[in-house]
């Protein structure tokens, strides 16, 4: 049985996408495991669509392409039209409720086992519309046990050093409240 994880991070530019990809790959490497890791995002960047994809196995990785995504996590109502069709029948799909229309979601669901967020509202809540992404890496790590709680934790912290460093703790409260699902 494979333990190959093919993650699909998907938004638009300016919603933390590619640290949110970051986090997941530096936990990744904080836990032993191998890992794949690539960003794609529009030439206007904010506002831009944006997708991250992480591959993370406990065996050597064979393709650095994911085609089909078994775990995601998306942002935004284009990013899930877009990407929808591409994930696996019976993976876990996170989905930021705050900006994907409930109806949009319920037209998707049944092959799936998605889980709605009301991430970007809990984050302006909390003060910083910015850590909605990791809000939602909460919920993804929680519901899906891909990596242990420790190593986002210290994913986190690599992923705010230096100038940085003052985002980490809001960014480590917006990850406890998507973990504990207190939503």
């Amino acid at each position: 049985m494979s333990t190959e994880k093919n993650v699909l991070i998907a938004g638009f530019g300016g919603q933390g996408v590619v640290m949110a990809g970051n986090v997941l790959a530096y936990a990744a490497v904080e836990a032993g495991k191998n890992l794949l890791a690539t960003v794609s995002y529009g030439a206007e960047m904010r506002g831009g669509t944006a997708r991250a994809n992480i591959t993370i196995s406990d065996e050597e990785i064979d393709s650095p392409i994911v085609e089909v995504p078994n775990v995601a996590m998306i942002m935004n109502a284009p990013s899930f039209a877009k990407y929808i069709e591409t994930i696996e029948p019976g993976s876990h799909v996170i989905v930021n409720s705050s900006m994907i229309d409930d109806e949009l979601i319920k037209s998707k669901d049944g092959d799936l086992k998605i889980t709605k967020v009301d991430a970007t509202n809990h984050a302006i809540k909390m003060g910083n519309i910015k850590v909605a992404n990791i809000i939602m890496l909460g919920v993804l790590v929680k519901t899906t046990g891909i990596i242990d709680r420790d190593s986002i934790i210290n994913g986190l912290q690599r992923a705010f050093r230096k100038d940085k460093k003052g985002l980490y703790y809001i960014n480590v409260q917006a990850f406890e409240i998507g973990y504990s699902t207190k939503l």
